[in-house]
Order: structure tokens, then C-alpha cells, then sequence
């Protein structure tokens, strides 16, 4: 899968919260995201799909780049407040758990990241 940078993830996260807000369908924002900031589709639709999954604090079983799950989990707080923001927090403990259960090592990286922000919870 090819890389996923800062920029498309920050280009990306207005148009995840136009599917969450139901302004845009979901195959409207994969193709949004794949015009604006040329994520792959499948990318983008992961993307998409994360975000639901944070907002409602699911588990979620796509990865993303550490950057990209700070990123998001900061914005989250920022724009929907802690109510969510704890959400978020859940859906990635979460998903670090079950990763954890795949044999391809932990994510300690991702697991900091969460140990940090729920300190700002």
C-alpha cells in the first residue's frame, strides 16, 4: 500500500467529517479524498473508515502511520470535544488489542500515543 503522508491525512480529515456530519456518502468522500489529495482509493476509504469507527468507539482493524493516529486522535478532541475524544481513545486501545492478538508484534508506538492523550482526557 502506498504511503500515507501528513498532508493527504490533514487534506483527508475535513472530508471524513463531512461523511460523519452524512454531508457527503461514503464513496463521495473516498473519491474526495482520491481527488484532493491523491490517497489511493482504498486508502482513502480505510481513512473513512477509521474515523467512523473513532467517532463511535469501535474497534477498527486497518493500521495507519503513528503521525496519522495522533493527528487524528488531536483533531478529534479539538473539534468534537472529550465526549468523543474518549471514544476515539476506546476504538484505538482497541484496535491495539487486537492487533496484538495477530502475531505481528504490539504497537508500542501507537500504545504511548494513547497513554499520552488519555493524560489530556
Amino acid at each position: 500500500m502506498p504511503k500515507i503522508t501528513m498532508e493527504m491525512s490533514i487534506g483527508a480529515y475535513p472530508i471524513a467529517k463531512q461523511v460523519y456530519l452524512k454531508q457527503l456518502s461514503r464513496t463521495e468522500g473516498q473519491i474526495k479524498i482520491f481527488e484532493t489529495t491523491g490517497m489511493v482509493p482504498g486508502s482513502a476509504q480505510a481513512f473513512i473508515t477509521i474515523f467512523l469507527a473513532m467517532m463511535r468507539g469501535e474497534v477498527y482493524k486497518r493500521a495507519f502511520n503513528n503521525p496519522t493516529n495522533k493527528f487524528l486522535l488531536e483533531s478529534i478532541k479539538n473539534d468534537f470535544g472529550d465526549v468523543i475524544f474518549h471514544k476515539a481513545l476506546q476504538a484505538t486501545q482497541r484496535h491495539i488489542d487486537y492487533y496484538s492478538t495477530l502475531d505481528k508484534g504490539n504497537l508500542a508506538g501507537l500504545q504511548k500515543i494513547v497513554n499520552q492523550m488519555k493524560i489530556l482526557a
